[in-house]
């Protein structure tokens, strides 16, 4: 007996799927299937052009164009694949005999409810249209924003993804983003403080400074990266026991850290093996002694 139910059942929604195929099926196919090849089609059209427009409208100087490129063409992507979502939605559902006006009254009502209380959500995605138009940073930047700093991830119309140098990960909503200070745009300055004792030539100091960025510029791990060899340029401070000087070069944006890195340990060896004298911090071993047979005495 159940199992009569069953296939009369089973039937019984068969016939109904058919006449459904037979009025409505190949209107709903064709609106998936035309949906389907037009976002096909903008996955594979689109990347390209945009990306030939975004590099033929750079500056000549600018070497990173395509991480811009990149992180425009992931946010438009994104927003493209919501749209066709909605836009299936609405189309196929009249298909399947829903009516979409009290959907759509609904959720114009719902919707003013919600941007009351979503001015927020708003304003990120406001903000985060403006960053992207003005370019103020991309996937891959180090960057400063809202008090962190980090490198970017991942850029929404809503959110910028940071990661800083210990590896937390950071969501940071655009719409808290005011000043946005960008480590790594068009080229990076290397300032390393030195200090070197009174009574020091400067002249020389600033010779060997010279030699050891021609010794950086010709090493091949270094060469593509030093855009202008270090030198000594500006006396900072002349303070209690030492005089301290500014050794500058200006690098690739993303060798800022590794090149200010070398040239420290280059100037340390440097200094060394021209006897250039540096301060050094007393240490009192003496005193101490002095002291101790004071005590003894």
């Amino acid at each position: 007996m159940f199992a009569g139910r069953s296939g009369v059942l089973l039937t019984s929604i068969w016939d109904e799927l058919e006449e459904w195929l037979d009025s409505s099926g190949p209107d709903v196919l064709a609106i998936i299937a035309t949906l389907t090849a037009l976002y096909l089609a903008f996955r594979v059209v689109f990347p390209r052009v945009a990306r030939a427009a975004i590099i033929r409208g750079a500056h000549p100087a600018d070497d990173e164009i395509e991480k811009r490129a990149d992180t425009i063409m992931a946010v438009v992507q994104r927003t493209a694949g919501v749209a066709f979502v909605v836009i299936g939605a609405v189309t196929i559902l009249p298909e399947l005999g829903v009516n979409i006006t009290a959907i759509v009254t609904g959720l114009g009502i719902t919707g003013l409810a919600l941007a009351l209380g979503a001015q927020a959500l708003v304003r990120d995605a406001i903000n985060g249209m403006f960053l992207l138009a003005e370019d103020q940073y991309r996937r891959g930047d180090v960057i400063k924003i809202a008090e962190v700093m980090g490198t970017v991830e991942d850029i929404t119309l809503r959110r910028t993804i940071i990661r800083d140098q210990d590896g937390v990960v950071h969501s940071v909503p655009n719409g808290s983003i005011g000043v946005v200070s960008n480590y790594t745009r068009d080229y990076a300055q290397v300032n390393v403080p030195v200090r070197v004792a009174y009574g020091e030539d400067l002249d020389r100091v600033g010779s060997v400074v010279t030699t050891m960025g021609n010794q950086l510029a010709a090493d091949p791990r270094f060469r593509a990266l030093v855009v202008d060899m270090p030198r000594l340029t500006t006396v900072e401070d002349v303070g209690e026991g030492a005089i301290t000087a500014i050794v500058t070069a200006r690098v690739r944006p993303s060798a800022r850290w590794d090149v200010a890195a070398e040239v420290r340990r280059r100037l340390a060896e440097a200094f060394v093996a021209e006897k250039v004298r540096v301060p050094f911090a007393s240490v009192g071993l003496e005193d101490d002694s002095g002291d101790s047979a004071k005590e003894k005495g």
